[in-house]
């Protein structure tokens, strides 16, 4: 950050008035949605690998990962709320059936939702209250 500070004193010099930046809010909403889909990909390489892990060598990691996980969640709750919450960790461990299958999402009206793509759900996450 002190290297940003003298980048923005210099250019206040050079225009001679204070500079003030701003993020669009579509510039926001594309980078949060971009993060949202960062990280189901990071978290379910993170899960799978540890499956494997265990099932193919016997390590089990769940010890140390599972306060990772409880971080996550925590954050996740933080941000958008238990509920939300929930239907994050529904899509991200639990929307395969033992198959391989893809499984619906139901909701209180009776629809059911299938998401073939994070951005698929990260579009129906966002309308969720």
């Amino acid at each position: 950050m002190i290297g940003n500070e003298n980048i923005w004193k210099h250019l206040q010099e050079i225009v001679g008035a204070e500079i003030k930046v701003s993020e669009s809010p579509k510039s926001v909403e594309q980078r949060e949605k971009e993060l949202f889909i960062e990280l189901l990909d990071t978290v379910e390489i993170a899960w799978k690998q540890e499956h494997e892990l265990y099932e193919n060598h016997g390590v089990d990691l769940q010890g140390f990962s599972q306060y990772l996980y409880h971080a996550i969640e925590t954050l996740i709750m933080l941000k958008y709320g238990a509920f939300k919450a929930d239907i994050f960790w529904w899509y991200t461990l639990d929307r395969f059936d033992a198959d391989g299958n893809l499984l619906g999402l139901e909701d209180e009206d009776g629809k059911v939702y299938h998401f073939k793509t994070h951005k698929q759900f990260y579009n129906f996450f966002k309308k969720l209250k």
